[in-house]
């Protein structure tokens, strides 16, 4: 199976001006992944907070879409599928990131 790279960088071009919340959670992700140590006790919960709360705004965003659909541009679409993934890849990270909270408070 190959390796996927995911470009930031092209897929903000490509959702336009509607790619703030994805950048801002791909930075947080890519720094969890980068320094796991970082995101316990306080700073988890912080970072669960934020990363819940766009998560809430993806979906929010995704069925506004979903009225739309049968006008829908190639762009919409691609920004649509986007957000619903973002929306589901989230979920676990929250996840941890609380996980991380209680571990950290101990």
């Amino acid at each position: 199976m190959a390796d996927f790279f995911i470009n930031i960088d092209t897929i903000s071009k490509m959702m336009g001006d509607k790619s703030d919340e994805f950048i801002e959670c791909m930075r947080i992700v890519q720094d969890i992944a980068e320094r796991p140590e970082y995101y316990v006790g306080g700073q988890a919960i912080k970072y669960a907070n934020q990363l819940a709360s766009f998560r809430t705004i993806m979906i929010v965003k995704s069925q506004m879409y979903k009225r739309k659909s049968s006008i829908m541009g190639e762009e919409d679409k691609f920004t649509n599928d986007i957000w619903k993934t973002m929306y589901e890849a989230l979920a676990e990270n929250i996840n941890v990131l609380k996980l991380s909270a209680k571990s950290g408070n101990q």
